[in-house]
């Protein structure tokens, strides 16, 4: 499989998804991530093994066009991206406009703070094995008292056995 990232504004998004469906692409994913300028958004599309990836920048009060004209079901990652990153995407169609309801959260937009934002205390490592797919093993975290080798099991102590006296 082959793939793209192509850098695009925001004003652009809908034109070339609009473009994407015209040419029989299919959406397959919009992911969000907060960075230091807003939002950065990925919105990928797939023919023939070809994957294209628009990858977007949004200020972190600016808002982003919803594709759903083009692409209906991308309503999911839509509302998902609005309750938990507090990104505002407008006009998504409105018979499937949550209004923030999408999910029901103990904390609204738990993802919209970068600054406490933490870094996953695993690595994640991924093998390709031929024929089976991707393993992805999480590594546990670096803890020093962890790396302490185990001290070796004690032994029952050794009890002398004395020989029977006299006997048949």
């Amino acid at each position: 499989m082959k793939q793209i990232f192509i850098q695009t504004e925001a004003a652009d998004l809908l034109g070339k998804a609009a473009q994407y469906k015209k040419d029989g692409y299919r959406m397959v994913q919009i992911l969000c991530t907060r960075v230091p300028e807003g939002y950065e958004l990925t919105y990928s599309f797939d023919k023939d093994y070809v994957m294209e990836n628009l990858r977007v920048i949004v200020p972190l009060e600016g808002s982003v066009m919803s594709v759903t004209s083009q692409y209906w079901y991308a309503f999911v990652w839509e509302n998902e991206i609005h309750d938990l990153f507090g990104l505002n995407v407008e006009f998504i169609a409105p018979e499937v406009d949550y209004g923030g309801k999408f999910f029901q959260l103990a904390k609204p937009m738990p993802w919209h703070e970068l600054s406490k934002a933490q870094q996953p205390a695993a690595a994640v490592k991924v093998n390709l094995r031929p024929g089976l797919g991707v393993d992805a093993s999480v590594k546990p975290a670096a803890n020093p008292a962890a790396q302490k080798p185990a001290a070796p099991a004690a032994k029952p102590a050794a009890t002398a056995v004395k020989p029977a006296e006299g006997g048949n």
